[in-house]
């Protein structure tokens, strides 16, 4: 679990170390705000099961990698697409929450955020099931120019079921 944490941040270093300039505080600051914004909304829209807006969050344009809590790896925002309807057709209600986001702005065009969450979800329909869920995650954010949105290039989530 670790090791994908560390991988997926690794990655964002990398990219980091491509971009070369430095921001002032004024702009890590305005990029911070901004990142916690967008990361709320993400969370928000995968919490109403509203896959044409979180389409909107992730890198569509290639080398997108998603590490789900199953353990499934997935490279490209196709297989991602597909992966959350195949959550959505079995989870009936679900609602995301965040738990401290930190925003760690590597350079203009990318940024970590990490953070612990807490997920509710209602499963089945005639016998339904309610579990719940808490866990970390981590997500690089990148950005093509200064006036392009921050989008998803990277992620880990990862759930530890509560005890009974």
């Amino acid at each position: 679990m670790r090791r994908q944490m560390l991988v997926v941040a690794l990655g964002g270093l990398a990219l980091a170390a491509c971009q070369g300039a430095t921001l002032t505080r004024q702009e890590v600051a305005v990029a911070e705000q901004n990142l916690q914004a967008r990361v709320q909304a993400w969370a928000k829209a995968f919490s109403n099961r509203q896959r044409d807006s979180l389409a909107t969050f992730y890198d569509q344009a290639g080398g997108l990698t998603m590490a789900w809590p199953d353990g499934e790896r997935l490279s490209s925002w196709d297989e991602e697409a597909a992966k959350q309807q195949e959550f959505y057709n079995t989870a009936r209600q679900v609602n995301l929450v965040l738990q401290d986001p930190r925003v760690e702005v590597l350079g203009p065009r990318t940024a970590v955020v990490t953070f612990r969450h807490a997920m509710d979800v209602i499963v089945g329909d005639v016998n339904s099931e309610r579990l719940y869920f808490v866990g970390n995650g981590t997500l690089v954010w990148t950005r093509v120019n200064d006036q392009s949105p921050w989008l998803i290039h990277a992620g880990q989530i990862s759930e530890t079921p509560r005890p009974r």
